[in-house]
């Protein structure tokens, strides 16, 4: 009897430290979802009061996502070096502290050196956020707690913009940064004290040390057999994000070009975070119990689908809604899948560094998206064209995701 209420208490344990993991992970990716989003909203004032010409705002508006990119590899291997707890805690310090310096940057160069920092910062926290959350119950719904999880973002991007759309053109844009950075900071305080390490990792570790084992980044991502893996995995992440941001960042304007008000536009783009991270959740719940190449198959085709129906949409709000709502659900459940399949592909002493590069790969498609919008625009091409555009990238993406199904996993 008392054997049994040990093991309760245990097992009990367990599921509050699973509960609490997940929560704070949650917490944080939607903290990053406002911080990502904070430089697009604020854009135009900061130019504004910063005397920007057009070349330096697009070198501001580019130092953040060249940060993400190196900040992905270099938080991955901090992750497997110190432990995710701790390299988690280091990024938000670090985007907290330099997303607050923002408003107070005297200048330029001051600036865009800033958003390069913060930007190294959010790089580092989600592959941590994904190692977490994938170990946080033993392996078990790893899948669905890294697509929950990631459902934060949208909803963080979501509050960024009610906002700034509460505040009104009048509002101040240092506001968005004051929220960006105190709440990483608080959030990194209660972490440091409430946030357990993976039980997973530290035996992973454990072992890994016992046996003398180091960890080799070009090793784990290309030897034993990963090579495959590795490969079509940086392509998935690279297709999909490519439109995941081209949405985020272009879909008022492109809305706006189809004929609908710059109100509805901005109902439209929250209405596709909030919309796409519930869909997003749903799509991760199939994922995690039924046949895996048949949910991403399903992902894809709904994408290139939606794209389809968004190109020829015009007029009516409600089916605009409905349109995108659709749309971000398959476009975030093919993301957050993505997010949630990388991890098993790599040793778990090294999933850190696999996911790591795997998300920045992913950021390089984040930058490319925006900026492909612009020249195609910037080409003549209509809204329809620009949607219609990312129908190619679609099918490449898919492909990638579904050969990644056939690619060899270490026995866990």
């Amino acid at each position: 009897m008392a054997g049994a209420a040990g093991t309760d208490r245990g097992a009990g344990g367990a599921a509050t430290a699973a509960a609490l993991t997940l929560a704070l992970c949650f917490l944080t990716a939607a903290i990053e979802g406002v911080d990502l989003q904070s430089m697009g909203l604020a854009a135009a004032k900061m130019r504004a009061e910063f005397a920007l010409a057009p070349e330096q705002l697009g070198t501001v508006l580019a130092a953040s996502p060249i940060g993400l990119f190196f900040g992905a590899f270099l938080g991955g291997w901090l992750a497997d070096l110190w432990g995710r707890k701790k390299a988690l805690l280091f990024a938000m310090v670090v985007f907290g502290v330099f997303q607050l310096s923002t408003v107070w940057a005297p200048g330029y160069g001051a600036l865009a050196a800033i958003r390069f920092i913060c930007g190294l910062g959010l790089g580092g926290a989600l592959p941590n956020l994904i190692a977490l959350t994938s170990e946080a119950t033993g392996g078990r719904n790893s899948i669905l707690n890294v697509v929950i999880t990631s459902a934060g973002m949208p909803v963080g991007g979501s509050i960024a913009s009610a906002i700034v759309f509460a505040e009104g053109p009048q509002a101040d844009w240092r506001l968005i940064f004051y929220i960006g950075g105190v709440a990483p900071l608080v959030v990194a305080a209660l972490m440091a004290g409430l946030l357990p390490e993976s039980s997973l990792f530290r035996q992973a570790r454990a072992e890994a040390v016992q046996a003398g084992r180091r960890i080799d980044p070009l090793a784990v991502l290309f030897g034993a057999g990963r090579l495959a893996a590795t490969v079509t995995l940086w392509v998935a992440f690279f297709g999909t994000t490519l439109v995941t941001y081209l949405l985020l960042n272009w879909l008022p304007i492109l809305m706006q070009a189809k004929g609908f008000s710059a109100s509805d536009a901005s109902f439209l783009q929250i209405l596709f975070n909030i919309g796409s991270a519930v869909g997003a959740v749903l799509m991760g719940w199939w994922m995690q119990r039924r046949p895996r190449r048949l949910v991403l198959l399903v992902a894809y085709v709904g994408l290139a689908a939606g794209l389809v129906a968004m190109a020829g949409t015009g007029g009516s709000v409600a089916v605009a809604a409905a349109v995108i709502a659709v749309t971000g659900t398959f476009l975030l459940g093919a993301q957050y899948i993505l997010y949630g399949l990388s991890p098993s592909f790599y040793p778990r002493e090294a999933r850190g560094t696999g996911t790591g590069a795997a998300v920045a790969v992913g950021r390089l498609g984040s930058a490319v998206g925006p900026a492909l919008a612009g020249v195609l625009v910037a080409g003549g091409r209509s809204a329809t064209e620009v949607l219609q555009a990312l129908l190619p990238v679609t099918g490449v993406s898919a492909a990638a995701a579904l050969l990644l199904m056939f690619c060899r996993r270490p026995e866990d």
